[in-house]
């Protein structure tokens, strides 16, 4: 409820439009939550979650008078979803992008919100998850503000980023089964860089020479 008080108060109620074809709409990610978007896509690699079972049939579509396409800031995980399930008779709930700083930071506290509980309501195979990736990607695009509170819900520790324990608790699996995976794909990607280094000299003087400079010519070559 927190979420849709702050949208109507501070960006004004949403004009409702319906759409028989959201992939006949032009939209595209807006540019400063374009990392809100990596988030979600990395997310989506491991989802297990059916969510045509949400029955969603509206998304926040937002104005800005310098672009002619729609944008997407929040509503990010059905805008993926979308891309690859054609969606039908949906509803766009469009707003004015605010030219305001303190609103678009406001928004962006909104949006990093609405990743958390997204991340931490569905459910994940942690054989197709990146814990590593995801951690990093969460720490460099989520609110450091929404972050500071989820340490402070958790662990009463006044820490701005995602720990692997508190991604962990997000996710509903251990420290211990995340760091067990984190180890699998090391191993993983060391073996195939052992196979690259036996197979392929630019591969093994790139690993290994320091000196070494890789020129167009020895690309060609290798090829």
């Amino acid at each position: 409820m927190k979420i849709i008080l702050d949208f109507e108060e501070n960006f004004g109620a949403a004009k409702e439009i319906s759409c028989k074809n959201f992939h006949k709409v032009q939209t595209t990610m807006h540019p400063d939550f374009y990392g809100l978007y990596l988030c979600y896509q990395e997310i989506f690699k491991s989802l297990k979650t059916d969510l045509s079972i949400l029955n969603q049939n509206r998304i926040h579509v937002w104005k800005d008078p310098n672009i002619s396409k729609y944008l997407i800031v929040n509503n990010i995980q059905w805008y993926s979803y979308w891309s690859k399930i054609m969606p039908k008779n949906i509803k766009l709930l469009v707003n004015n992008f605010p030219q305001d700083i303190e609103k678009i930071e406001l928004l962006n506290k909104i949006v990093s919100s609405e990743f958390i509980a997204f991340l931490s309501s569905t459910h994940h195979d942690l054989n197709k998850m990146n814990p590593e990736r995801l951690q990093m990607l969460i720490n460099k695009y989520i609110s450091p503000e929404v972050l500071l509170n989820l340490n402070k819900t958790y662990f009463d520790k006044a820490h701005a980023k995602i720990s692997l324990d508190l991604l962990a608790k997000l996710l509903s699996f251990t420290r211990n089964k995340l760091n067990y995976r984190n180890k699998i794909i090391l191993e993983q990607r060391k073996s195939v860089f052992d196979e690259l280094e036996q197979s392929c000299d630019i591969v093994k003087n790139l690993l290994n020479r320091s000196d070494f400079t890789l020129s167009p010519d020895q690309v060609w070559r290798s090829i």
